[in-house]
């Protein structure tokens, strides 16, 4: 049975954001994962996620420190940026007990070449996941759609999969791919197929609904068919639940859009 991991960036907006843990928890859920949280002091968080009895799955490196940047991993001349960053996420996962870090490569910029973006990011990757291996991390790619983020660097699951070989063929083992059923049915579709073919290499799965990132019970993705897919394959990891609830900041909105999960106990 698959393993639904709440994400408290999306979801359980009706209450301010050291409560999301409890209210997941009354949920249902077991582990949360959320993207950004370096405007949240990070032992308030950590204790409200350990008194909720939570596993804290994944968060993304910082986003980089100019307006609307989205990583900045790729980006030629940040170097030094991205490695400060690097420290600054490891300092929150040791307390939030985190396993996984999604490394946000960054978006095109005016003289963006994307070969040269993708030797930067990689070279970046090469230096970090061994420092992240020292601090018990994994490193995340994921592949994200350009409706939502345009111009991302790493745009397909196939791009994604030719970072994490370059970069363990470089002898880091702790790096993976971070599957998002709904940015990868914008972007590339034939979803069965390119999850299974994939598979060796993804470490964390997240869902929603699509078009929006509606809960997953509704839209053009057939979920009862995914969740049986992952069973069938194999998949061990957890799947985030990186939705936002209709009313997202109603009282109750966030039970109210797990009528697709009450099979799996939650709700």
């Amino acid at each position: 049975m698959p393993r639904f991991a709440a994400n408290i960036g999306w979801m359980a907006q009706e209450v301010p954001m050291l409560e999301r843990f409890q209210l997941v928890r009354d949920l249902g859920f077991a582990a949360v994962e959320c993207p950004l949280l370096y405007g949240h002091d990070a032992n308030a968080m950590g204790d409200a996620c350990k008194a909720a009895g939570l596993e804290f799955l994944m968060f993304n490196s910082p986003p980089g420190k100019h307006e609307g940047e989205y990583g900045i991993a790729g980006l030629k001349g940040r170097k030094g940026e991205f490695q400060d960053s690097i420290g600054k996420a490891i300092d929150y996962a040791q307390v939030l007990g985190t396993r996984y870090l999604h490394v946000l490569a960054g978006w095109q910029m005016d003289d963006w070449n994307r070969d040269a973006a993708f030797k930067v990011f990689i070279d970046n990757l090469t230096w970090a996941c061994p420092v992240l291996a020292e601090a018990g991390l994994s490193a995340l790619i994921e592949p994200i759609n350009t409706v939502a983020r345009p111009g991302y660097l790493v745009q397909t699951t196939k791009e994604a999969q030719y970072v994490v070989d370059t970069v363990k063929a470089a002898g880091s083992a702790n790096i993976g791919i971070q599957y998002d059923f709904h940015n990868a049915q914008i972007m590339e579709g034939d979803l069965a197929r390119t999850f299974e073919a994939h598979l060796p290499s993804i470490l964390h799965v997240q869902i929603a609904g699509n078009p929006g990132r509606t809960p997953p019970d509704e839209g053009e993705i057939n979920y009862p068919f995914v969740f049986e897919l992952c069973d069938r394959l194999g998949f061990e990891g957890w799947l985030g639940c990186e939705y936002a609830p209709h009313n997202k900041t109603k009282p109750g909105a966030t039970k109210a859009s797990l009528k697709w999960a009450k099979d799996f106990g939650l709700g």
